[in-house]
């Protein structure tokens, strides 16, 4: 194809594909009214990706299918049907709703599937070079839009090229944002002018074959460079005869257009064709631009045969074109145009025959509900109470649209009923929670047999609990379980954990029992898992963690034998448990299992585990890896509301390095508004104290921080809480509160004495050292932080006892010990713990002598951590993020976060070109020995 005044445009996306080719990819938003060409030129960018050997992927937006989820990412991917690889007939079953039950609404699926489909783009983009070219994005659907939105972020990383073609009216919230978020991560913004002068020229004298004359110059003037508009008037004019070739040039007698209006100029081209044609063609404007013959044939009970000719007269005509998945209208605004000519009364009957065609033919019920919707009354009520399960999860707002006005024309109350809690279950799965509750008052109110009754307190126990109501989703519960249903147990469980997260202990526990001895009872496995799990969590609270794990034990493995999940996940409760006991092994192994069932099922757990899996590593001194695992926990949904306790881990390690003094202000208002009662959200806290020492010394610090060791948050027990005894007695002890470090070293004798593990220990050893100055004692806790593998502990003791042993006059051992805590803060590289170190060392007229450990560098191979390292080799290996993540125990987005550290380490751009330094590396390795 030859473009006409788009080189430019034309040459900058080539030169888009080529670095992309080279491994560094870039998006580009084209812009322009219809008709100027857009889609032409995506076709010459696809054409040349696929000379470069790229795999293009091209889907366009259809205005019909905006409530559709997924309908462009879909077809671009090519995953709406089961066939092709294994990841992608995974995607494709995640689309047709398979595993829905297992999460917890809309938003969770919608997160289950945009992650597969980044993994299949991943993986595809391992490979080889990709092109993803989607054409009138303004109209693709609200999820399709997040995708291509993830596609841009770090897309400089990856061979991939990604070009959207959009018109600049109208556009939804969801595609605004998309073009901001463009504009704001650097994508190009492509404006498609209408043609010059020497373009308009040069287009029409390659459609008539000769310059144009004087009149025919002046006729294609109004065109004012619109390129369809262009092409129309030529084609009008050449179909009236209205043409001539004279003296070399093209002439025409016109002085006006053919036809008024570019809409009518290409409606023209209907003139040629038979009346019983353009009727057909009218139809199947309605239905749709792409065109189904088979199915048109059923409605219109027209033979195939006699279709295709007319269809075959219409491409013949100008009006349809032939694309790899079949028959399509030329332009949307000829569908349009033909569409608008049809009778309004006849579009009803078109889509109702649709509806019941496709019915007969089993297709996917997203593809009926489509046709169904566009009915001014409602149709099928049968066949949607039976579709409704899998619509909701498919086409949860064309469920919600069909179900309201279904159960509004009932024919009769049981049917009414049916429909209603299908409504309502619809609802709640879109997150429409107010609207299925007042769906759910006015079932309450009508008179409803028990079991309809229990179906509807269900679902207001499970709207409350969606809308953080836990009082009212507790009682819900309660009352729902009285009336004898199926599976009572559940409900009591339900209950149970609502209690428990209010913070009704009692009552927590005694409806865990309840559930619990149902569940034996009736052999109700999912009962007997939420007994045993909420009644771990309560131990846990009570820092009974060996009963508590026991507990959770036994609910895991009545769960194997259960067919539900839980809203309190046992694999997190279990981690918590190995948390709070230092297993390292057996927790990174459990953290492991539950990121990859949140992240496989849309659980609301999901920021929750990575805030653990940070604090542990955080504790163990890799900061980077922990600063990684916080930015990806970042870009995740955040149900429960962790961003400020991650935020606040990754100011906690930027204070210790030296890298900031205060908080922000938006971080700064959250820790001092914020109640700390959910889990892990200390670092928030901790991190605002961290910075107040900066501000205001030591007793400021300690009295911000203090408070969370003296009444504990709710699920931030002692027995994990005494993660901040060492801050905690560090600052007491420079604050010269003797008082409140005596509680600390009480405190942790005590917890000594009910876990007797080595960072308690250490804890314990610490804070009493500290009281009585020993340091014999502080070279213990030294030893026992150095055991559990917590660096910045061990740092601390020894930066302790080195000042104490100089203040003895021992002064040998004493720079040793300086020497050791120098060493420990360097490998953490915290400026702020080094050189508070050494200024208390001066202070005690004690000096290092020697130059001190010099850090990691800040640039080259040598600046990666272990992780960034592996991760670096695994990449120049060619390995896509999934499998990475599959191999390292971790996610695909921590990948994706090293992977960004690690290019700006080494100051590169792109994958490839960590391969090139990594091979050069070993190289230079190789050739020194």
């Amino acid at each position: 194809m030859t473009l006409f005044g788009r080189e430019p445009q034309v040459l900058s996306l080539q030169a888009a594909a080529e670095e992309a080719v080279a491994g560094r990819g870039s998006a580009t938003l084209v812009e322009g009214e219809a008709g100027i060409g857009k889609s032409a030129l995506l076709d010459v960018v696809a054409a040349y990706c696929d000379r470069l050997g790229m795999r293009v992927l091209r889907a366009t937006g259809e205005q019909l299918e905006t409530d559709l989820p997924f309908a462009v990412a879909g077809a671009c991917l090519d995953v709406l049907t089961t066939g092709g690889q294994a990841n992608q007939a995974r995607v494709a079953a995640l689309l047709r709703g398979e595993g829905a039950d297992r999460q917890p609404g809309a938003a969770g699926h919608d997160f289950v599937v945009t992650e597969a489909m980044l993994d299949l783009v991943d993986d595809w983009c391992a490979a080889g070079p990709v092109a993803v070219l989607v054409d009138d994005v303004q109209w693709a659907d609200a999820q399709s839009i997040v995708v291509l939105h993830r596609l841009c972020r770090g897309i400089a990383q990856y061979p991939l090229l990604l070009v959207l073609a959009a018109a600049p009216e109208p556009r939804g919230e969801a595609m605004r944002l998309l073009v901001r978020s463009m504009a704001a991560k650097g994508a190009h913004r492509m404006t498609l002018p209408p043609l010059d002068p020497q373009a308009v020229a040069e287009l029409v004298e390659a459609t008539v074959g000769a310059p144009t004359g004087p009149q025919l110059a002046n006729l294609v003037a109004a065109a004012q460079g619109h390129p369809l508009y262009l092409s129309e008037l030529v084609a009008g004019l050449s179909r009236d005869g209205a043409l001539r070739i004279s003296q070399g040039r093209a002439e025409t007698d016109h002085e006006t257009p053919p036809a008024e209006s570019l809409q009518a100029m290409i409606m023209s081209r209907l003139g040629p064709l038979p009346p019983q044609t353009q009727a057909v063609l009218q139809r199947a404007a309605v239905l749709g631009g792409n065109v189904d013959l088979p199915l048109l044939a059923a409605v219109l009970e027209t033979p195939v045969l006699e279709l295709a000719e007319a269809f075959t007269a219409a491409a013949g005509a100008g009006l349809l074109v032939e694309t790899d998945t079949g028959l399509q209208f030329r332009h949307d605004l000829i569908r349009q145009g033909l569409a608008r000519q049809a009778p309004s009364s006849v579009h009803g009957v078109l889509h109702q025959r649709a509806a019941q065609a496709l019915m007969d033919r089993g297709a996917d019920v997203e593809r009926i509900a489509e046709h169904l919707a566009q009915l001014d009354h409602a149709e099928h009520g049968q066949w949607l109470m039976t579709a409704a399960p899998q619509l909701t999860v498919r086409a949860p707002d064309l469920a919600v649209t069909l179900l309201r006005a279904a159960a509004a024309a009932a024919p009769d109350d049981r049917a009414a009923t049916s429909l209603n809690l299908a409504l309502i279950r619809a609802l709640l799965w879109a997150g429409q929670t107010d609207d299925a509750e007042q769906v759910l008052h006015d079932q309450l109110a009508a008179f409803q047999s028990p079991a309809t009754r229990t179906q509807l307190l269900e679902l207001r126990m499970d709207g409350y609990f969606r809308q953080g109501r836990l009082q009212q989703a507790a009682a819900a519960g309660e009352d729902a379980a009285r009336l004898a249903p199926a599976h009572p147990g559940r409900l009591y469980g339900f209950a149970a954990v609502c209690r428990l997260l209010i913070g009704e202990f009692d009552t927590a526990d005694r409806l865990a029992g309840d559930a619990l001895r149902t569940g034996l009872a009736t052999g109700d496995a999912v009962a007997q898992a939420y007994g045993h799990n909420t009644l771990a969590v309560l131990r846990f609270s009570q820092s009974r963690v060996l009963e508590a794990l026991d507990l959770n034990t036994d609910a895991m493995t009545a769960l194997d034998h259960g067919d539900a999940t839980m809203i309190v996940d046992p694999l997190v409760v279990r981690a918590m448990c190995l948390f709070a006991l230092d297993r390292p092994a057996e927790l990174d192994l459990v953290l492991d299992a539950a990121m990859r069932r949140n992240r496989d099922t849309g659980g609301v757990y999901l920021t929750s585990a990575q805030l653990l899996r940070a604090n542990v590593l955080f504790l163990r001194g890799r900061w980077d890896d922990a600063l990684a695992e916080i930015r990806a926990a970042l870009d995740c949904p955040d149900p429960m509301h962790q961003a400020p306790a991650l935020r606040g881990l990754a100011a906690l390690v930027a204070m210790h390095r030296g890298q900031a003094r205060t908080l922000d202000p938006e971080l700064d208002e959250l820790a001092t508004a914020r109640v700390l009662e959910a889990p892990f959200t200390a670092p928030l806290r901790w991190a605002q104290a961290l910075a107040e020492e900066n501000e205001a010394g030591p007793g400021a610090a300690l009295d911000i921080l203090f408070p969370i060791w003296e009444q504990p948050p709710t699920f931030s027990p002692r027995c994990i809480g005494y993660r901040l005894c060492a801050d905690l007695a560090r600052l007491a002890y420079a604050a010269g509160d003797t008082g409140r470090l005596r509680v600390l070293a009480d405190t942790t004798a005590d917890l000594l004495s009910r876990q007797a593990i080595d960072s308690v220990e250490g804890t314990a050893a610490f804070c009493a050292g500290l009281l009585h100055e020993d340091p014999a004692q502080l070279l213990a806790a030294a030893a026992w932080f150095a055991q559990t593998g917590w660096p910045m502990h061990e740092g601390y003791a020894r930066e302790h006892a080195a000042v104490l042993l100089a203040a003895a006059g021992r002064l040998q051992p004493a720079r040793d010990e300086l020497a050791a805590a120098v060493a420990l803060y360097t490998d953490l590289e915290a400026q702020r713990d080094i050189d508070r170190a050494r200024a208390r060392a001066r202070q005690a007229g004690l000096r290092q002598g020697v130059r001190g450990p010099r850090g990691r560098p800040k640039h080259g191979w040598a600046a990666l951590s272990d992780t960034e390292h592996k991760v670096a080799l695994a990449v120049a290996e060619g390995r896509s993020n999934p499998d990475i993540a599959a191999q390292m125990f971790l996610s695909p987005r921590t990948v994706q976060s090293h992977v960004s550290s690690i290019l700006a380490k080494l100051g590169l751009r792109s994958r490839v070109e960590i391969a090139v330094s990594a091979s050069t590396v070993e190289d230079r390795a190789a050739a020194t020995g």
